[in-house]
């Protein structure tokens, strides 16, 4: 049995889980699991968001929580098996916090039965969820056309010149759509150059992105930052409804990257902490999101999957191996524990696992709520620092790095 939230594995009869702390309706998860071999809608929901004292996770309502959600990336890849895409689509469950005081008005979200909206000052008119079922799938040019479709049709009240900044980030660097309607202009422009950084050392990494989107991001779920690998765009008009088209987004939270002195004093008081690592920017929570991203396609690799565009009835096997891989952390630990032998080797230290990887900030030793190390966010913290500090970036982070680009044939 499965947790309706998050996919955790359940034992029989178990009504809350371990992992997020949602209460689990137990016939439904039966159900969930049994749709898994019909073939379900998932939805991969990655979310990052952190926490100063991040082994305090809270698993009780938010409207219970008075301070600021403040995330920057992804938290542990989560799965959710075998709902109808009409009807749900999944929320991360791991919630990270931080405890800083910044007082904001007019940014009100209210939950409606479709999505979630925002009002006041610091939303979209973006919606990055939508779906779509009984389509006619063929191939990746059908999947493609659909998002760009999805896209275009969201941008006809959007300013022109931020219209030219989302073609020049779609153009230069093969991501499909680019939704980031009210965003000031020359913020978008440096957000477009992160890629460009990134992508001249990886070159290989182009194209599996498929969105950049502004997110309107209710008060349960308030992060900086999202990787979502997996997204159920659209079901195929066949009897199985496979293909599946699955979008891979980055999605950028409209009250921090439309509230730029927010973000920056979030993310300033994160670096002076040592939550984040030292010299993070407003630009730089795209790059630890690219940290998840670089990991999740390591694990593709490793798995010998070219491509998740499309999923077919015959790939759920490997697409489950890859889910499953990707919440329990066993190849990104394998990644780190490769690293650090490497490091042992060189610098005959006496360092512990859990020391080294503390060097990198405090976020690199993030826990999810069953008290588990979150092994891919120490990945993505390493990718994060190197980013920012180059040759000056932590010992930790280099050598991490270093497998990582090996991993990836960089």
């Amino acid at each position: 049995m499965f947790c309706n939230r998050c996919g955790n594995s359940l034992a029989p009869n178990e009504s809350v889980c371990s992992r997020c702390g949602n209460s689990v309706n137990v016939q439904l998860s039966r159900q969930n699991n049994q749709n898994i071999l019909n073939g379900p809608q998932n939805s991969f929901n990655n979310t990052y968001v952190n926490n100063q004292n991040y082994n305090n996770v809270q698993s009780e309502s938010m409207s219970n929580i008075k301070m600021v959600f403040i995330g920057i990336g992804i938290g542990i890849g989560l799965i959710i098996l075998g709902v109808i895409i009409t009807n749900f689509m999944g929320i991360p469950a791991n919630k990270y916090f931080f405890d800083f005081d910044f007082n904001e008005q007019n940014d009100e979200v209210v939950q409606s039965s479709e999505k979630t909206t925002k009002k006041g000052k610091y939303g979209t008119v973006i919606i990055y969820d939508n779906t779509y079922s009984g389509v006619k799938i063929s191939n990746n040019k059908d999947a493609i056309a659909l998002i760009e479709k999805d896209s275009v049709s969201q941008k006809n009240n959007c300013p022109s010149k931020i219209k030219r900044v989302e073609d020049e980030i779609i153009n230069e660097y093969n991501i499909t759509a680019v939704n980031l309607c009210e965003m000031d202009v020359d913020f978008a422009r440096e957000l477009g150059n992160v890629f460009k950084k990134i992508y001249n050392e990886y070159p290989s990494i182009r194209g599996y992105i498929t969105n950049l989107s502004l997110a309107n991001v209710s008060m349960s779920s308030d992060y900086i930052a999202a990787f979502m690998p997996i997204f159920n765009f659209a079901t195929a008009d066949s009897s199985s409804t496979h293909p599946w088209v699955i979008k891979t987004q980055v999605l950028l939270n409209t009250s921090y990257f439309l509230n730029k002195e927010k973000l920056e004093a979030s993310v300033v008081a994160g670096a002076e902490s040592n939550h984040f690592p030292k010299n993070a920017s407003i630009y730089s929570p795209v790059a630890h999101e690219l940290g998840h991203y670089l990991s999740f396609l390591a694990m593709m690799k490793h798995y010998k999957i070219d491509s998740i565009l499309l999923v077919y009835a015959d790939d759920l096997s490997a697409f489950y191996n890859l889910y499953n891989d990707f919440g329990s952390g066993t190849y990104s630990l394998e990644m780190i524990n490769e690293a650090f032998e490497n490091y042992k080797r060189d610098t005959n230290s006496t360092l512990t696992l859990d020391e080294w990887r503390g060097t990198i900030s405090n976020y690199a030793l993030a826990k999810n709520n069953n008290g588990g190390y979150i092994y891919d966010e120490t990945i993505a913290e390493s990718f994060h620092d190197v980013y920012l500090n180059g040759n000056k970036a932590s010992e930790a982070s280099k050598y991490i790095i270093s497998v990582l680009k090996n991993r990836l044939g960089s």
